[in-house]
């Protein structure tokens, strides 16, 4: 019987030492004349081999092949890095794979079998995609191969996944889908910052730093939710703060503070920020503020230049260049954003009697005098400026006419208690508001507070109208 065998089937010399060796050989022979394959079992006995077999049709193999790949690709998608989704008609979950159960945090029999636009698609954006799906399911729209979108984590974090989709398809007619997704969220959060911060610097590279600064506001609200963001320059002669944004209010805000101290100085930039974008993450505001640090640096060293030129010598307040620039872009801050701010005119009340009784150099005193109080009863924020003369001037950004009101009474009070031998101090002020309407070059707004000024003259000394 061993030669018939051997004759006729291939290999089954090799199939006989392997049964001696290992006592038991299982293996499929071809038949050399019919050509068909017989599935052998061969085992080693006391005296004999013994050989059970089965002959196996194309069916069974190719079944066999399927069962293989099936269970070859179930092992995959269970183990791969991808999402993988299978859908019925109504958006039952049919199968979820161990890696979207992992990611989202979920365990296979909270969600097999549930809706998945109820447990997976936030609600701002779940009734578009259910509608979108019953469409597709009752043939009215075709469904999209790639897609995009965030799904919720059982902990309300978002992942955003790139998806690649199937329509099922059964006598024509869809009955599901299957999507495989790839978790797109870091590069996301990646190409958000590098866009922010590419806007910053080009924003920020503008030759006017007041044109930088107003399109970095706009960029920091829009990109970042950002309501108010001040820079602070801490030296040991002075702190000087640069406002970047203020959009007053900032309630419902989150504060994030960033610092950065050399031998020289310490720059602190506060941020007040709404809810922040999906893609805004902590570590990017911090880049953000980096950058913005740089910029303040920056600005503070280009306006101790500026101040150089703009400070009028006898008083060292600002001069009346400066204070209009100043104006200009507070008029601008409040035509885009809206809020407070005021204006003061200021006239001292008799400088040319003191000049021409008590000499010029008491009238220089009067002047300094003045000026020493405007800066002791104003904010680092507000603008003093000498306009020359007798004329002053105060800007006083975020300020209602009100609190601009309570700031002028208390200079008032100030130079009132001053105790000079030679003269007395008294001044006369205009007061306004800066309102949306008022022209950017100033006129407007300059004409009002001198037709209060003018009032308030010819009322009597140490007056204020507003």
């Amino acid at each position: 019987g061993k030669e018939i065998l051997l004759d006729a089937f291939e290999n089954f010399g090799e199939i006989i030492k392997k049964t001696i060796e290992k006592g038991f050989c299982e293996e499929i022979l071809e038949c050399k004349r019919t050509k068909e394959k017989i599935r052998a079992i061969v085992f080693k006995g006391q005296a004999y081999l013994w050989m059970i077999g089965e002959v196996i049709t194309e069916k069974l193999l190719v079944d066999e092949i399927i069962s293989e790949r099936l269970e070859t690709l179930s092992t995959y998608l269970e183990l791969a890095p991808v999402f993988f989704v299978v859908l019925d008609e109504n958006g039952i979950i049919s199968y979820i794979n161990n890696w979207t159960l992992e990611k989202t945090g979920y365990k296979f029999a909270e969600v097999i079998g549930k809706n998945w636009f109820e447990i997976f698609i936030p609600a701002d954006i779940r009734k578009t995609l259910l509608e979108v799906f019953a469409d597709i399911m009752d043939g009215k729209v075709e469904l999209r191969q790639t897609y995009e979108n965030e799904i919720l984590a059982k902990d309300g974090s978002t992942i955003t996944v790139l998806w690649e989709n199937k329509l099922l398809t059964k006598g024509g007619k869809p009955y599901g889908t299957i999507s495989v997704g790839v978790d797109v969220t870091d590069q996301k959060v990646k190409d958000f910052e590098e866009q922010v911060l590419l806007e910053i610097l080009d924003a920020s590279s503008d030759a006017n730093y007041h044109a930088s600064i107003s399109k970095i506001s706009r960029i920091l609200s829009k990109t970042c939710n950002a309501r108010k963001v001040i820079g602070t320059i801490r030296t040991p002669e002075e702190a000087k703060n640069i406002e970047l944004l203020n959009m007053d209010n900032t309630d419902r805000t989150e504060y994030y503070k960033f610092e950065k101290s050399t031998d020289e100085k310490t720059i602190t930039l506060e941020m007040h920020c709404g809810t922040l974008p999906s893609y805004a993450t902590y570590n990017c505001l911090q880049n953000v503020a980096n950058v913005l640090i740089n910029f303040l640096d920056r600005i503070y060293y280009i306006q101790k230049l500026e101040e150089a030129s703009f400070r009028d010598p006898l008083t060292n307040l600002f001069n009346r260049r400066y204070f209009i620039m100043m104006l200009q872009s507070e008029i601008r801050r409040i035509k885009r954003y809206g809020g407070n701010a005021s204006i003061v005119m200021i006239d001292l009340d008799g400088l040319k009697q003191i000049n021409d009784t008590l000499g010029h150099d008491m009238g220089d005193l009067a002047i300094k005098t003045l000026a020493r109080a405007m800066l002791e009863n104003t904010r680092n924020s507000d603008i003093c400026a000498r306009f020359g003369g007798d004329e002053f001037a105060i800007l006083l950004p975020n300020t209602t006419i009100q609190n601009a009101q309570l700031t002028i009474q208390r200079l008032m009070n100030y130079l009132d208690n001053l105790d000079i031998k030679e003269f007395k101090v008294s001044m006369s002020a205009g007061i306004t508001k800066i309102l949306p309407e008022d022209d950017t070059e100033g006129i407007s707004v300059l004409k009002r507070a001198d037709e209060l000024l003018y009032k308030a003259k010819k009322k009597r000394k140490a007056c204020y109208c507003g």
